[in-house]
């Protein structure tokens, strides 16, 4: 009988154990041991009974099966409530939307002007980097006409180290005769016959070779409006003040990219020396392949002689330089952005506690993939937009970049202080933008009590207290949560 009965005993001692991985680890050894001490009064009281021991043993295993329903419950009970899903608000949603908009447009309109999409593009010359931009060091800047023909015509004979070939053109203001009709006032640059082939480049239907007299280029804007597109006649005779010249072709709006807005470019025959040595322009030279010239780099000052027998400084620039990469430029202004802002705006977003039970990681994650969205979309909106005011008209390079350098800077100020604005009074949860400002407190009693504005979540997850004035115990806007209980009194979470 003693045996039988401690088999039993064995047997529910077992079921309770079984029972017990039910239950979460922390609970399990409580559970355990009131489990026992159930069993334990369930068998005292069946051995008080007259029936047979393996009636009363039946009995507490059934008592034990409940153990199992037990602890099912309670692992059930001990799970977290999951907490609602909350939307994010449509506000937000429109915001990013918005900025996603603006981001195209700009993007869009940078492609469809011409000006712009060449400044992205890369420079349509043969090997740019080998072509130098040379001026004089002492003008103000290299976009003005700074050398004169005969220090080029003297370099020529003394640079070939340095320099393969040398190209000149020099800006003149003269009207165009084609039979009895007279064009306005044009742009002409004066240049030397070998100005295109440096660069590597041929303009459309040209017709150049062999040429006594100087040939004319004219620019896409002329062709269509002077000569209204007529390839009849290429190859006839204009005058240009008082001198003749053969019309050679059209050069194509990407292909000029140098210093100097142009309508039309009048090439010199070799044989000439129509162009003076007094002449003031531009000089482009093509650096000599040699280890020597790698070492370079792409700005460099050059001490050559004069025709006075005097050395004379004068800055060397390769074409990829002096373009200064819009991209540069871009990121130069964003960087002194972002070192103006704390002097334009406070950084801290404020005081949000952190509450496990209220908010999970989800949304609080959440809350700022938004923010780093903002900053994605504006960044590249302030690029385009940029690009789209500074080379949309035919300006100097110079002043298209000091456009973009003061339009990127002031964008990204101003954006970067309207999204850390707007972050400020959006819900932590919702991302709602706060509504229904209330002022609190009297201005007199800063220091007996809060004063500034309360804004509100309609969807009720909380409120926000800004101070009116910053005191060393409320420095910053705080965030209060609101729990479940005052969800009645909102129409619902946005």
């Amino acid at each position: 009988m003693s045996t039988l009965r401690a088999h039993w005993s064995l047997i529910t001692h077992a079921m309770l154990r079984c029972a017990g991985f039910l239950v979460p680890c922390d609970q399990r050894n409580v559970w355990l041991q009131e489990w026992r001490s159930e069993l334990w009064y369930v068998s005292r009281a069946d051995s008080q009974e007259p029936d047979s021991v393996l009636a009363s043993e039946k009995r507490a295993a059934n008592f034990c099966m409940g153990a199992f329903q037990d602890a099912w419950y309670l692992r059930r009970d001990s799970r977290p409530a999951p907490q609602p899903f909350v939307r994010t608000s449509q506000s937000a949603m429109r915001c990013a939307a918005a900025l996603f908009l603006i981001t195209c447009v700009s993007c869009i309109a940078s492609l469809l002007l011409p000006r712009v999409r060449s400044v992205m593009e890369s420079l349509p010359y043969a090997d740019p980097g080998h072509i130098v931009l040379i001026a004089s060091a002492g003008f103000s800047s290299p976009e003005l006409p700074s050398v004169r023909m005969r220090e080029l015509r003297l370099w020529q004979s003394r640079t070939r180290q340095i320099f393969s070939e040398f190209a000149f053109y020099q800006p003149i203001t003269r009207p165009i005769r084609l039979s009895s009709h007279y064009t306005p006032e044009l742009r002409i640059a004066k240049a030397t016959p070998n100005l295109f082939s440096l660069l590597g480049i041929r303009p459309a239907i040209a017709a150049m070779e062999h040429q006594s007299m100087p040939v004319l280029l004219v620019s896409e804007n002329v062709w269509r409006k002077e000569f209204h597109g007529d390839p009849n006649l290429i190859g006839s005779t204009v005058e240009i003040g008082l001198h003749k010249a053969k019309l050679g072709g059209v050069v194509a709006k990407d292909q000029w990219r140098l210093p100097g807005v142009f309508d039309a470019w009048l090439l010199e025959p070799e044989t000439a020396t129509t162009i003076s040595n007094s002449a003031r322009g531009f000089v482009l030279g093509r650096l000599s392949v040699s280890a020597s010239n790698r070492d370079l780099g792409g700005r460099w000052h050059m001490v050559a002689p004069q025709t006075d027998g005097d050395p004379g400084d004068y800055e060397c620039v390769t074409l990829p330089e002096r373009e200064g990469a819009p991209t540069h430029i871009y990121i130069f202004a964003v960087l002194l952005a972002l070192l103006a802002l704390p002097a334009t705006t406070s950084l801290p977003l404020g005081e949000y506690p952190v509450q496990g039970s209220q908010m999970s990681w989800l949304l609080r994650l959440r809350r700022w993939v938004f923010l780093g969205v903002k900053f994605v979309l504006l960044l590249p909106a302030v690029y385009f937009t940029s690009l789209d005011f500074a080379h949309a008209f035919a300006v100097s390079l110079v002043t298209a970049q000091y456009i973009q350098l003061v339009l990127s800077f002031l964008m990204a100020l101003f954006g970067f202080r309207w999204i850390l604005k707007d972050q400020r009074r959006r819900c932590p949860v919702c991302l709602n933008t706060l509504t229904s400002p209330a002022r609190v407190g009297e201005p007199s009693r800063n220091f007996l009590g809060w004063n500034g504005t309360e804004l509100i979540c309609s969807g009720g997850h909380g409120l926000l207290h800004v101070p009116e004035l910053p005191t060393s115990w409320f420095a910053t806007q705080r965030w209060l949560y609101l729990d479940a209980s005052w969800s009645s009194i909102f129409l619902g979470s946005v």
